[in-house]
């Protein structure tokens, strides 16, 4: 007959992969492109790939988004309008947008509407449809960040 120890350990063996596949931290990103040229795309912290709509398995900090091969557009937004944002499971998933022209920012411009919203959790989000866009970053210091508190939580980011 098997200890009472042994029926715990060969318990917890078990019960550990279940536990485990519940609190997998993932994280969605889609788009809609309706400006009829371009391809959306997004690069983030630890992959430096440029890639199109997926979902990323843990976090996904410093991601960057923006509507590539298109006109002047270069890797990570240059030259154009860009969303910016991190999503996880711990603190707070946030999201803004990016109009900084600095040196050494990147020199982001306003080059076609931008919004997006949080999915999986959250609704709220923002939009960006004139030059003069209220609450993007034009420098570090500057503009609105929205936030989600949910976990898992994605980010559904839209072109024109």
């Amino acid at each position: 007959m098997p200890s009472f120890t042994t029926v715990i350990t060969a318990t917890l063996l078990l019960a550990t992969p279940l536990l485990m596949s519940v609190r997998a931290e993932s994280h969605q990103v889609t788009f809609t492109n309706n400006c009829g040229r371009g391809t959306p795309l997004f690069l983030y912290q630890g992959n430096g790939n440029p890639q199109g709509a997926t979902t990323i398995q843990g976090e996904l900090n410093g991601g960057i988004a923006w509507l590539g091969n298109q006109g002047n557009c270069e890797s990570s937004g240059v030259n154009c309008g860009a969303v910016e944002f991190t999503l996880q499971n711990t603190g707070y998933s946030q999201a803004d947008f990016t109009l900084e022209t600095g040196s050494g920012l990147g020199n982001h411009q306003y080059t076609y509407a931008m919004a997006f919203n949080f999915i999986n959790g959250c609704s709220n989000g923002a939009s960006c449809d004139e030059p003069n866009c209220p609450c993007a970053f034009t420098d570090p210091t500057n503009g609105c960040l929205y936030q989600c508190s949910a976990n898992n939580a994605g980010i559904h980011i839209q072109f024109c």
